[in-house]
């Protein structure tokens, strides 16, 4: 099993060697392969940072080769460590143990787990704790048992965990853990579920508006290239009627901003400004803007202005706390927790605004460095354009299928993954992922509103890129050893993919300072798992549909509850619809083919056609369900169908037949079906302003403002 003469290829075989025992470093499995070499990145160097000189390093290192042999998420070995490597430091620290023989589970880990040690521990912790130690403790000695000969296992037996012989059910802590985790979800849930139309009207229309400020920008620098020598430029645009505002904004290179503001630099960085030399040359150069204010245009009312200025002022972009001081982190960590992105009464700072991917909310050193020398607010104007771009498609994708974030991440521009059909002359779409707990794609159905956004993204990457295609790249997110392949996907920059904490940061760019509370009060952020939470209590608990079939929806296997409808039999099953161009999507004209079709496909297409809404229209949208129908056809107000601005004289027509059937009810003396009349009224109009915010959205994505500039 381990062979001493061949190292392994690993980078950091050199810093583990002589820090842990060799025979773990060498092991090997059946092809010979080391253990060492199969070992995710983040893990290893998490264990070299912290652990390599703890006692219980052998037995962690141990653990995280045996994970990766067994093909485990890289996520899942990652969590391991930052659960059980804390909590035996805190034990070893409180119980002043000094070795790894020293430790006793049924005394140590059984004191802590009573709360006998660190009060401040929160229930989850200890439960967390308690299951990962415990799962790492029975597969590490059941690989050992059928991996090994005995005296190989007999070696290896002193890096095992100690095992517990407590029972944990003399704990609650794990009961009372989970009963809060899920009221506090449950909290945040009910604080944004009826708001979901509000979170996608704010991302389409402060998308819409940093896709204007980017146009502007790149205008005034053509401006300011064909005029030497006029930098500082100002300029300014009207915003649409809707928002009724002038943005007044400076823009800057680095020599021009080091020259107007002299006093503020030292005599050297001004004579290499004067001279456009190092730093400061031609090919060195960069622009960026600096916004002055905004005015009302028609009324004294105060300007609202760009949504993310405070963000900038307040200092809080990126890893704002690596060079703060002690009360500048006091001040910025209270202001963060006022806004829900902190925890109260926590040390850690809150980073919500840091991506940790270049050009993503990233601003340009010398931005970074020198924003608090001009008056205004001084920011780049690229890459927040892109956290808007990829936070709108997100927001949009998790508000209309509840789907995971690393599902989404998985969207590509291949035919494989995009799909589209044409039926009776009408297109739909969806795209194909691996969901959690599964090996295998399933698709996922979208809307042609989904599609324009993906194609808006498209557009964005080819002009990142300067390129017709975007490049294949490696997928870095959850399920990753199940995704080796590159892939060009839609979610990627500067050649690489996103990972979730980068479209975490988008999404909480795009919709700060929208603001919820529970009913106590607490401000809840918007993030992507709480609004696949909101999709489902939505679903469940105001449209009634069946926790089997949401469930279906959310490509979830396990309910964990009963007393519900049985799974949705195929009859039952709705498709969904979608568009995107041609070029990157597997396109098939269904009525063309019928015509030449063999009869088994004849068969197919009248077993589509007679299942509910599947390539049927539906009142006044689009449905976005393959599964049993949620409302039972009763699609106006259902939350599995997206408003769509072609049909909006169908939900007018409903507001008059309403009026009509409440009018003969009444007369009738029918109380129940008068409720149901004014209802469907109340639900037809909900979706007519939907669809108003929808219109307002493409009439502004039209809109070309009138950059004028100072001469």
């Amino acid at each position: 099993m381990t062979l001493l003469c061949v190292k392994p290829e690993s980078e950091h075989y050199s810093t583990l060697q002589g820090k842990v025992d060799d025979n773990i470093l060498h092991l090997q499995n059946a092809r010979g392969m080391f253990l060492l070499d199969n070992v995710n990145e983040r893990s290893i160097k998490y264990f070299i940072n912290q652990i390599i000189e703890m006692p219980w390093r052998n037995h962690l290192l141990l653990a995280i080769l045996i994970q990766a042999d067994r093909n485990l998420d890289p996520a899942t070995n990652y969590l391991m460590l930052k659960s059980i490597h804390p909590r035996i430091k805190d034990l070893f620290h409180f119980y002043s143990i000094q070795e790894m023989r020293e430790f006793n589970t049924d005394l140590h880990m059984y004191g802590y787990l009573k709360g006998e040690c660190y009060p401040e521990h929160s229930n989850n912790m200890r439960r967390v704790f308690l299951k990962e130690y415990e799962l790492v403790a029975y597969n590490t000695k059941i690989w050992l048992t059928r991996k090994l000969n005995q005296d190989q296992q007999a070696y290896f037996e002193q890096f095992l965990f100690p095992m517990r012989s407590f029972e944990s059910k003399d704990f609650s802590f794990g009961k009372l853990a989970k009963e809060q985790a899920q009221n506090n979800r449950k909290y945040e849930t009910d604080a944004i579920v009826p708001y979901l139309p509000v979170i996608r009207e704010t991302a389409r229309f402060r998308s819409s508006q940093m896709n204007r400020l980017r146009d502007a920008f790149r205008k005034a620098i053509e401006e300011a290239q064909k005029r030497p020598n006029c930098l500082p430029l100002e300029f300014h645009y009207d915003e649409p009627e809707r928002i009724g505002e002038r943005l007044y904004f400076r823009l800057w290179d680095k020599p021009s901003f080091v020259l107007h503001h002299q006093d503020q630099f030292s005599e050297t960085v001004v004579q290499l400004a004067e001279d456009r030399k190092s730093t400061y040359s031609d090919d060195n150069n960069h622009f960026f803007v600096e916004y002055v204010k905004a005015e009302r245009l028609d009324d004294d009312e105060e300007a609202g202005g760009l949504w993310f200025t405070e963000i900038i002022q307040l200092g809080v972009l990126g890893n704002w706390s690596q060079n703060a001081s002690i009360e500048e982190m006091e001040r910025k960590r209270t202001i963060l927790n006022t806004w829900g992105y902190g925890e109260e009464d926590s040390e850690k700072n809150a980073i919500p605004f840091l991506s940790s991917h270049k050009g993503i909310l990233y601003q340009h050193p010398f931005v970074s460095h020198h924003k608090d020398k001009a008056e205004g607010v001084v920011f780049d104007v690229e890459p927040f354009y892109v956290a808007c771009t990829f936070g709108l498609l997100a927001i949009d994708v998790f508000t209309t299928t509840g789907a995971r974030i690393n599902e989404l991440l998985q969207i590509n521009s291949t035919k494989e993954c995009i799909q589209v059909k044409k039926v009776k002359d009408k297109h739909h779409y969806s795209f194909r992922a691996i969901p959690k707990g599964r090996d295998e794609v399933e698709e996922f159905y979208i809307s042609k509103q989904t599609m324009e956004y993906l194609q808006i993204v498209l557009r964005m990457l080819k002009d990142h890129y300067q390129s017709e295609k975007i490049p294949s790249v490696e997928y870095r997110c959850n399920r990753k050893h199940l995704l080796s392949e590159p892939k060009p996907y839609y979610f990627q920059y500067h050649n690489k993919a996103l990972k979730d904490v980068a479209l975490v940061s988008c999404i909480r760019f795009l919709l700060h300072a929208l603001r919820f509370e529970t009913q106590e009060g607490t401000p809840v952020t918007v993030k992507s798992h709480l609004l696949r939470h909101a999709f489902a209590t939505e679903a469940v608990q105001r449209q009634k549909i069946p926790i089997d079939i949401v469930a279906k929806i959310l490509h979830q296997r396990d309910l964990n509850v009963t007393g519900y409808y049985s799974s949705p039999t195929a009859t039952q099953v709705a498709h969904a619809v979608g568009e995107l161009h041609d070029a990157i999507a597997s396109y098939v004209d269904i009525d063309e083919v019928i015509l030449r079709s063999p009869e088994e496909l004849r068969r197919e297409l009248e077993e589509h056609n007679s299942k509910v809404g599947v390539f049927n229209k539906v009142l006044g949208g689009t449905c976005v369900t393959d599964y049993v129908c949620p409302t039972k056809m009763a699609c106006l107000g259902c939350k599995a169908k997206i408003p769509e601005p072609e049909q909006e004289h169908e939900l007018h027509e409903v507001i008059k037949l309403s009026k009509d059937m409440e009018e003969r009810f009444t007369k009738m003396g029918l109380e129940v079906e008068v409720k149901k009349a004014k209802e469907m009224r109340k639900q037809a109009r909900i979706e007519l302003k939907e669809i108003e915010s929808i219109k307002q959205y493409r009439e502004e994505q039209q809109y070309e403002p009138i950059v004028h500039t100072n001469k």
